[in-house]
This record gives structure tokens, sequence and C-alpha cells, in this order.
């Protein structure tokens, strides 16, 4: 008698990338359950994980691994029968389900149910009886939609990572993300000249993340590199569905293009679902609960939104995640833009964009009271949360609506400064000023606007083009408020050109005009620049400037100003020599900084902090501050600069021949190695440095001998630029043998860094 097959997994024609934590999260899952249901949308690669897991742990399924696909089955009362069928049962009963029980009754196997979203009700009972009547069978199932049978553990399926940018050494090199592996290799399949290479590295990254890592929607791009380069391939991405349009001939049609792979999950929805889905195509970055009922309109008869959204997360067209205390949703990329496509046909594109601009441009204005209020971080947070919903609103407003655009762009004046937008937030009031060319207030309002961002880029020409049609505007359409804005835009015109005394008078003027009509948060920000022009200066009225502002900001309650506020005074005792008042009002700055995501001031807080350091003879404190306020200060705003740059010069220099140049630099990148978060711990003395092994002295002729032959090796090659995968490679270890030779590294050397490691190498001759 023949012996059966051990199971019926097909052999795989190419390679597997990827998926080593889902791999690893699934076979340590499967033991604890009987149910593994891995989740999620079309086209990310569930059923290629889910052979991938039978594979690795078959040896564990004496009875065989059994893969069921369920695809193209339409009918639920079929769905027994093909499972008997996979199992080689015949079907020759008229109770399958029967016959399929007690054929599995003693069987110790894994039964892997692919795509059941079509047929969840069916598969939900047929499971269900499954686990109840044998004892050693185990479910794999791959769905957009958990089945909901008892016991069941879902394990969501997310795209690949993609490559972040983040580099592991001084030349920029980085290990490629599982998506960048999965392009190459594919793309070198379709066409055997092409090879991933420096110079289209970034091109590759940029496919990788405009197609959100899915593989389906990777390996349809793959099969473009016959035809096109990879530049061209981006080029031709806004049209994902056009582009991505044939799929190998053998596969399935619902995988043979991206549109098909979705339109399954499409045509399983209800109208109600399918119409809230294409809506939800004109958010970028994500949405919550209220902006959606904001934006979408429910669908007839329908009295909420709540029921169709959460269709849409069962069915993985959505997925939530928790930012904080707030509750996002989002969709991936080629999902979005197929049901973007349907809101075209349907025509009601115009009409839900224009609901979308309008939610925004009320959260934008909430920005007249938020930013000298209370409400500060509450905006601000927002603020980043929905900056890709901004930029669609302002995008579709310039062609829809400039007055709203402009209108939005520049009350947001203080986030694309604080947060290091400037070149954004410029473009986007030059492009609405020159659709709005009428003598306006509003245009008065984006002129000061748009000469602020101007002046802090040091776009010296621009800025004096826009403050002196701002300040003939604003006199023209009698508008105080916008003229004392436009003082200060002069005041940071003359700071730019060296006029640091022309910049105080004007930026003390702007104080009293906006005091006088109750421009609050201009009263404020000319208090701010009135103190650091005057502390550059050494004169004596910075005393003033920083408790005039101190008092204002106090009243008013915002944190950002109110940050400011504490700065100032700080470095006004510093200059006093009241070490003591100075820290603590520095202290008080970085908390309330912490609290904005993107603060441009956290590193002259931390800068502060040393130079009290300073002028207690505390210089190991003051270099690692230094050293936590370096990258940080690489993109703060000019006008900071203008004391570091003055000042921080001079004390990094009294730190540096204080220690000795060994001592300083170890301090100083113990400062830099430091997260955002340890060093805020560290500045506000809620956490010491971390201590480190003493480092050898390069000049030791024995300190090389800290290390093992092999341990050099692999110090030579980090010095070189390789990654721990790279190291591997050419070391013929393993991955994790590679980083654990790297940790050994840097722990008997004292390092917490890659660059260390380099420097070593290259001081002591390795």
């Amino acid at each position: 008698m023949a012996r059966r097959p051990i199971g019926n997994l097909p052999a795989e024609v190419t390679s597997f990338v990827g998926r080593r934590e889902e791999l690893a999260a699934a076979k340590r899952l499967l033991p604890t359950t009987r149910v593994l249901t891995l989740l999620g949308p079309g086209g990310v690669g569930k059923t290629r994980l889910s052979r991938q897991v039978g594979v690795a742990v078959a040896r564990a399924f004496p009875d065989g691994v059994w893969l069921v696909e369920l695809a193209d089955v339409h009918d639920p009362d079929l769905v027994t029968v093909t499972v008997a069928e996979a199992l080689a049962l015949r079907d020759d009963t008229a109770t399958p389900l029967r016959r399929l029980t007690e054929f599995l009754a003693d069987k110790r196997l894994l039964l892997i149910l692919d795509n059941c979203e079509h047929l969840i009700d069916a598969c939900a009972e047929l499971v269900g009886r499954i686990v109840a009547t044998t004892p050693e069978v185990r479910v794999l199932a791959t769905s957009r939609e958990v089945l909901g049978v008892q016991g069941e553990q879902a394990m969501p399926v997310a795209p690949l990572p993609l490559p972040d940018g983040k580099t592991e050494d001084p030349d920029g090199k980085t290990e490629d993300s599982d998506a960048m592996r999965l392009l190459a290799e594919r793309a070198g399949a379709a066409n055997p000249g092409f090879a991933a290479t420096p110079a289209n590295r970034d091109a590759l990254a940029a496919i990788c993340r405009r197609l959100d890592g899915i593989p389906l929607a990777l390996e349809l791009a793959a099969l473009r590199f016959r035809m096109f380069t990879p530049e061209q391939i981006l080029a031709r991405l806004d049209d994902t569905m056009g582009l991505l349009s044939a799929g190998p001939r053998l596969a399935p049609e619902r995988q043979q293009t991206i549109e098909g792979a979705i339109r399954w999950s499409y045509d399983l929805c209800t109208p109600a679902e399918q119409r809230l889905w294409e809506q939800l195509s004109v958010f970028s970055g994500g949405f919550d609960i209220d902006a959606a009922e904001a934006v979408c309109l429910p669908a007839p008869g329908a009295r909420t939104l709540f029921d169709a959204l959460t269709g849409l997360v069962d069915k993985s067209v959505l997925s939530l995640r928790y930012d904080g205390d707030v509750g996002r949703y989002s969709m991936l990329e080629p999902i979005r833009q197929f049901a973007h496509d349907r809101l075209a046909e349907r025509g009601d594109e115009p009409a839900i964009r224009a609901r979308h601009r309008d939610h925004y441009r009320r959260l934008a204005l909430r920005g007249r009271t938020a930013y000298w209020s209370s409400d500060d971080v509450d905006w601000f947070r927002e603020l980043n949360r929905e900056h890709a919903n901004l930029r669609a609103a302002l995008q579709f407003g310039l062609g829809d609506a400039p007055e709203a655009a402009l209108e939005m762009a520049a009350v947001l004046r203080p986030f694309w400064e604080h947060n290091r937008f400037l070149t954004e937030g410029y473009r986007w009031l030059t492009d609405a000023l020159a659709k709005l060319e009428e003598p306006t207030e509003l245009r008065a309002r984006g002129l000061s606007a748009a000469a602020s961002l101007a002046a802090l880029l040091s776009d010296r020409v621009s800025a004096r083009q826009l403050v002196d049609e701002c300040v003939a505007l604003a006199r023209r359409v009698n508008a105080p408020d916008i003229l004392a804005e436009a003082m200060l835009d002069s005041a940071l015109l003359a700071f730019n050109d060296g006029d640091t005394a022309r910049a105080l008078e004007l930026a003390e003027t702007a104080t009293h005009l906006a005091a006088e009509c109750g421009h609050n948060a201009m009263e404020m920000d000319s208090l701010a620049f009135a103190f650091v022009c005057a502390l550059v200066l050494s004169d004596p009225r910075s005393t003033a400037f920083a408790e005039r502002l101190l008092r204002v900001a106090t009243e008013r309650g915002p944190s950002l100003l109110g940050g400011l506020a504490q700065w100032s005074m700080g470095l006004d005792h510093w200059r006093r020599g009241d070490q003591d008042a100075a820290t603590g009002y520095l202290a008080r700055s970085i908390e309330m900084f912490s609290l904005f995501d993107r603060c441009v001031w956290l590193a002259s807080g931390f800068e502060g902090l040393a130079w009290t350091a300073v002028a207690r003879a505390d210089f190991e404190r003051a270099a690692r501050l230094l050293g936590a306020a370096e990258i940080l200060a690489r993109s703060t705003v000019r006008l900071a600069h203008a004391i570091t740059g003055v000042l921080g010069d001079k004390m990094r220099g009294r730190v540096r021949e204080a220690l000795g140049e060994r001592v300083f630099q170890e301090n100083f990148d113990s400062g830099a190695t430091m997260s955002l978060s340890e060093a805020i711990d560290y500045a506000l003395g809620r956490a010491p440095a971390a201590a480190r092994p003493p480092r050898p002295a390069a000049t030791d002729p024995q300190a090389a001998d800290v290390l093992t032959r092999r341990e050099k090796d692999v110090a030579r090659l980090v010095a070189a630029g390789h990654s721990n995968k790279r190291i591997a490679a050419e070391l013929v270890i393993s991955a994790r043998t590679a980083e654990t030779h790297v940790e050994h590294i840097l722990t008997k050397l004292g390092f917490t860094s890659r660059t260390q490691i380099a420097g070593w190498v290259r001081d002591h001759e390795v």
C-alpha cells in the first residue's frame, strides 16, 4: 500500500525575504494556541508567511502540514469539502464534516487555511468544530478579518520594514531593510542586468516607501525593471494602479494586479463601508474618529459612521494605533489610492476634499489663541500628528480656496518656526500670496508671516521686499497688530545684517505696539527677541525684558513661550552671576520645552545649563551637557545660534582647556550618545550619567591587546564602515555572532558607538 504523503506544501520558486521576527513570533505562539490567525490586508504577504511558518514547524507535526487554498472557493458549503480534498480524502459521503473530523481525531498535524475572509462564517464554524473534536490538530489561518472562534490568537502581519535612512557609521552606510532586499532581489530576477548600487539606492528606497513595503506591490513593481530604471519607476508611482497592472501570467487573477488584490477586499465590504473607505482616501498620514466624522458623510440610511469604520478595521482595510491616548486610523498607500480612484469615479471628491480642508483650517485657526495660552501644548501636538493632513488641506486650498490656504499658512507661523519647518511654511505662504494679490488685511498678514520666515532663513532680499509691502499695506488697511509683526520682522532683518543695536531698538518698539493693540503672541515673541539682542550686547535692559516676558507668560499660561521666559531669566541670572537661580530657571525651561515633540529650544536649554556648570567649575557635567546639545543645536533657529555662536564657543573652549582634550571628548561623547529622554533626565538631575569603564589611552602600547584577534578583525571592519551583516559575510560567521563581537568590543573599550570604535582603530593602528 502506498504511503500517504505527509503534507502538501508546494515548493517555493522564489526566495523568502525577511520576516524573521514574524516567523519567531508564530513559532512561539503556535504551541500555546489551537488557532493562530495571520491578520492583514491584501498583498501584505500573509500567504507566503503562513507557508514559511509551515516549513519551519514541520518537524513538530508528524502527520504533516497541509495547505488549503480558499481564494477560489465562493460557496460556503464547499469549505469543508475543499479541506477534505486538500487532505486527499475522497468526496464520497453526504456528511463531509463528520468524515473530516473522524479522520483528524487522532492526527497531529497543522492545517493552513489560506484566504478565509470571504468565507469567514463557514471557516469559523469549521475551525470551531475541528478544535472541539481533534485534540492535536492546530489551525493556522490567513485572513483580513478575525475568525472569532474561541481561543483564537490573532497575529497582525505588517508590511515589510522600510529603509529609514539612519546611518550606523561615519560613511553613512546602512543595512538594507527587508523591503529593499525584496525589491532588489525580485528586480534582479526580472532583469538579470539590474543590480542595486549606491547610485540607485535612494530611488529604490523611495519606491519602497512609496509602496509602504507591501510585498505584493514591491513584487509587481520589480517586474517593471525589465523596461524602466528605478528613477523612471519612481516617477510613475503616482499612477500606482496603472503601473503595476501586469503580474505573473500564472498567478491567480486576484494577484495579477494590485488593483485586483485590493478590489478583493472592496467587494467584501458593505455599501456603507465602501463609501466610507472612498471618502477616507482624502486623509494623509492617518486620522482620528473626530476627523472622520467631520469630513465623511454617512451612507444613505446610515445613522453614524461608527459601524462602517469598525467594519473596515475588522477587514484590515484600516489599521488602528494609539498616539498617546489618541486612537488613529490609517490605510496603506495602494489601498488609499484604490479608494481615491473610486471616489473620483463617483464624483464625490471635490465635496469631500472641501470638508477635509475646512476641518483642518479650523485646527490651524485655533492657533490665534492657542499659541499664547495654555492650549499650546495640545495644539502643537495635534499639528504634529496632522502635519500630512495640513499639507493636503493647503494643497487643495491653493487650487480651490486660496484665501483659506493663506489664512491657514499665516496662522501656522509658530508651527513652521518652532518645529523647524521654515522652508515649507515659506513655500506655502508665497504660493498663496501669488494667488491673492488684492490689497487686503489677509494679504498683509500673509506678507508678515512670510517675511518672518524669510528673515529666519537669512533670505535678506526677499524678507526686505515682503516687509516693505507689509508695512505699506498694514497702514493702508489700518492694522496696527500687523504693523507690530512687521516691526519684529524688521528687527530680525537688522540682526541678520549684524546691526544688533538697531535690532534691539526695533524689537523694543514691537513689544510696545503689540501690547497697545492686544496682540499677545507678538508681545511675547518681541520680548523674547529683545532679550536675545540685549544679552548679545551685554545691555542691562536684558533683565527688564526677561522679567516682563516671565510676568506676561505667567499671566497667560503658555508652555512654549513660558519656556522661553524661563530660559531668558536663566541666562540673565547666569550673566549676573547667580548660578543657583540660573540653574532653576533653565531646568524649568527644559521641562516646558520637553512637552513639545520637535522644540528647537531644547538645545539652548542644555547649553545654558552647561554654562552654569562652567561657572561652578563642574567641567565634566558641562562637557556632557554640551554633547547632549550638539545634535539638537544643528537645527536650532538662528536667533538661538546668536547666543551659542557668540558665547558658546568661548564656553566650550574653557571646558576643553580645563579637562584636556581626551577627557573632554570622553564626556562630550557620553552626552552626545544619550537619547533625548536620557539627556533631559540628566540635565534635570533625575539620573546620573551612565558609568563607563575607563578608556584605554591611545598612548598606551598595550592598549590594543585588550581585544582578541577576532575582535580586532571585527573592529577593523567596523572602522571600514561595514554593517553587522556584512561583517558576518566577510568573516563567515552568523550576524548574531558579529553583533556579539561588536557588543564585547564596546564593553571592553568603554564605548557606546561604532564611531568611537573607528577612532580607536585609527589611534592604535590596529
